[in-house]
């Protein structure tokens, strides 16, 4: 499957980096205004239901940050929605990995077996990258994206993601659902950044 059009995602980090700087201003009281987290709906070529989207810049250096995105086991403990989250194989940040999520307000259990991996890349981001391999909903595509800024002394995070879960529902909802999960899953992950000191577990 395809990851969203790159002139797109360009012009959203854009309009992070201008709402980051209207915001720089302001105290450390208003930390949620000055670090806003946007989000965004990103077309699928040849599917009704869109990506989700979300973008921050988080306070900590890309190793705390990264630390975390790649603690595949410990999903359960901060993800919006998770019930399970198991390694199965792992090597490096290479690893199969076993998810239940919760939905419908718990009515319904949507699980999967993911294959969940950094890409190598020749820049100073990080690229971590999930697909699915079985379970039972139609698709499911993620990707982490973080990069450094000011210096390395904070991290831009990019989350994208991509559920059809083969229920029937207008294709509108899902597309919804996908952009809130991103939004969601990236204020998960700066509560989780904060609680854990120097980016350990």
């Amino acid at each position: 499957m395809a990851l969203p059009n790159p002139r797109t995602t360009r012009r959203f980090v854009g309009a992070l980096a201008a709402a980051w700087i209207a915001g720089s201003v302001l105290s450390h009281a208003t930390a949620e205004e000055a670090e806003p987290v946007l989000t965004s709906q990103i077309a699928e070529e040849g599917s009704k239901i869109a990506w989700g989207q979300a973008v921050v810049i988080l306070d900590q250096p890309i190793d705390e940050v990264l630390a975390i995105v790649v603690d595949y086991a410990n999903y359960v403990q901060f993800m919006p929605n998770f019930t399970k989250s198991k390694v199965i194989a792992q090597r490096g940040t290479r690893a199969m990995v076993y998810i239940e999520v919760s939905v419908a307000k718990g009515a319904i259990t949507l699980w999967g077996q993911l294959n969940i991996a950094e890409r190598p890349e020749a820049s100073n981001e990080h690229i971590v990258e999930a697909s699915l391999l079985d379970g039972n909903i139609d698709a499911f595509n993620a990707q982490w994206k973080l990069t450094p800024v000011d210096g390395g002394a904070r991290t831009l995070v990019e989350f994208r993601i991509y559920v059809d879960p083969d229920i029937p529902l207008p294709s509108s909802i899902f597309s919804r659902e996908n952009e809130r999960a991103a939004g969601r899953t990236l204020r998960a992950l700066r509560a989780r950044v904060f609680e854990t000191p120097h980016g350990t577990t």
